[in-house]
This record gives C-alpha cells, structure tokens and sequence, in this order.
C-alpha cells in the first residue's frame, strides 16, 4: 500500500499537512458565476481543494428520482470547468470532481484534473472504481454506507488498476450525520487495516467531527461548502459558510502543531526550565560539619536560579549520611557536601 502521494503540490499522507477539501458539488446550481464566487470563497477561507460533482443527470438517474431532479441543469460544459479549474489554480488550491460514469469520468481526465473523488453512493461501483484508477491519478473514496469487505475490494481494485494514490474517508451517508453514527474510532482502525492516508467526510452541521477527525488521525477533511445555507436545493443546508470555514481551518492547523511527534519527552522550550521547575534537595535549615541529613534538615524544594541541588530522587539516600561541610539555610545540598554514614 502507499501511505503517501501528492495531488498537485500537495502531499496526502500523515506527517504532512491535512488536506482540506471545501465540497462545493452543485451548490453553484450551475450558475458559473456562483461557482466563481465559491471557489474564490473556499481559497480565501484556507482551504487546499474545491471539489466538484461533474455527472450527466440523465446518465445517471432514472428520472423521477430525487437524485436526478438535484442533478438536472446543474452539468458545466468543459470550456466553463477549464475556466474553473484556471480560476483555482490561479487561487493556488486544487479543484477536481466526482464522475457519476464512464463518460463524466473520460472527461474530468481529459480537461486535466489532478485526482478523482469516489462517492460513498459509487464506492460499490467497481467497473467506475478500475477506469478511474487506470488513469493513474491519484483517487480519494468515501466509504458512507459500506462494508469494510466492501472497501477492501475498492483498495484491492484501484491500486491492482494503476491508482497513484488512494486516499479513504470515513463518511457516514446520513444528511445531516447524528453525533450517534459518525464513529470516529474507525479512522485509526482503517489506517491499520489499510496503509493509506484515511481522512474523514462529513455530514454533520459544525465541525466539531472534523476536528475530532485530525485528532484522530486524519490527513483529509472533506465539507461540504456554500455562500449561504439558507439557499434553497443540492447541500446547502448542510454545508459550512465561508466565516465557519475559515475557523474550521485554524483549528485544524492549530490542532496538527497540538499534535507534535509520538515521542514522549520534555520539548526544546521545556529543557529550558525544567531544571528550575523540579524539586531538588534544598537546606531547611542551617547544617553544620558532622550534622546528619535527617527529614526534619532536607527540604525537597524548587531551587534559586543556578542553585541546583540533588535530584529528589535521592532523598532517602542521603538520610543518615554526615554532613562534611556546612550549609546555609536555602542553600542546595550537593554530592561534595557528603561525607560518612554513622
């Protein structure tokens, strides 16, 4: 398997940067100009990608679906998703899409898309799965609705087809996702079983899943995204406005230097006073020559600058032991300051 690749400039993978992905799909309604104006939003707000849902409605859907009625008159033209994918690039973010079949798929690779995103409803969908990953780009799957022998299969298909990457998102296929079936849990799980990047999709109405993601492990987040969630049809109720993003995505960069290495150790700014913070064996008293160190003479106390003295550690240790020299009350107590034991 492959824990790493790159979309673009970006690298997917753990170690690097998590991978935001403000889900546009056919909130634009099919109006270039709204799409303009959400792409511009997503980039502005911090996002690394804009995706699209590029599916020909009749294609598809059997009419008289709700699916096809979403779908119907939303389809951009390739002059008017090349201006899109210009308008991004120009923006330093990724745009890429969703095939709904062959056809929409042949396209989104032939106007030069850097990746393909796999829905949860065409995870199942193994002939799309096999063409999408013999393109050679890079693919990222939502797994809503599936078995885990299910995404086996989707793993085993696209890198046995030449996929470059395969990116999986714990999604949960539920609009809006309750708190009760998002189980975040899964994300290391998948990470074990399956040695690629894992990320998360979601469906919930905040970002409190998305952030509980990353600290999950996450290295993609995937939300839906709008200008306004009071707009009427395709995902807007469900999606995160411009100011929300933008929050969702200091948190998340806040959250990934939060997380640091898997070390356990003091950091670079803690060694600088950890000396200073530790209890060390101090003079709770006067101590002459010949005194022995008793509890009622050795304090266990944090020291005066550069006035260092035994670790604590050594308290019961030194407990009988003479003093052969004399210390000062609040002064540390040193190996030179032992002498014998009685």
């Amino acid at each position: 398997m492959k824990t790493s690749f790159t979309i673009g400039t970006r690298i997917i993978g753990v170690g690097h940067a998590v991978f935001v992905i403000a889900e546009i799909g056919i909130n634009h309604g099919g109006n270039p100009q709204m799409c303009a104006h959400m792409i511009e939003a997503a980039a502005a707000s911090g996002a690394d990608a804009v995706k699209l849902q590029t599916i020909d409605a009749d294609a598809n859907y059997v009419k008289g679906t709700a699916s096809h009625s979403a779908f119907k008159g939303k389809e951009f033209d390739d002059k008017t998703l090349i201006k899109m994918m210009q308008l991004a690039n120009d923006l330093g973010i990724v745009l890429f899409s969703t095939p709904g079949d062959f056809e929409d798929l042949d396209r989104i690779v032939r106007l030069g898309m850097p990746a393909v995103k796999i829905s949860s409803g065409l995870m199942t969908n193994l002939p799309l799965v096999a063409r999408a990953a013999a393109s050679g780009l890079p693919l990222i799957i939502s797994t809503g609705l599936a078995y885990a022998e299910e995404i086996d299969a989707v793993v085993e298909t696209a890198f046995r087809r030449g996929a470059s990457g395969v990116s999986l998102l714990k999604c949960t296929a539920l609009y809006p996702s309750p708190d009760n079936s998002i189980n975040l849990a899964a994300i290391p799980t998948m990470a074990a079983r399956y040695g690629v990047p894992i990320g998360y999709s979601d469906h919930t109405l905040d970002d409190l899943a998305c952030i509980g993601a990353v600290a999950q492990g996450a290295t993609v987040i995937e939300k839906h995204f709008t200008l306004d969630r009071k707009l009427t049809g395709a995902d807007h109720y469900i999606s995160m406005e411009p100011d929300d993003l933008s929050t969702m995505v200091h948190k998340i960069r806040r959250l990934e230097a939060m997380k640091g290495s898997d070390l356990i150790c003091a950091t670079a700014a803690e060694l600088a006073v950890r000396e200073m913070r530790h209890r060390c064996l101090i003079a709770k008293v006067d101590i002459s020559i010949g005194d022995q160190f008793t509890e009622t003479n050795v304090g266990l106390m944090r020291p005066l600058a550069g006035r260092l003295g035994l670790p604590a550690a050594r308290f019961e240790d030194i407990l009988g032991i003479k003093a052969k020299m004399a210390i000062l009350q609040n002064d540390p107590i040193r190996e030179c300051h032992l002498g014998d034991r009685q």
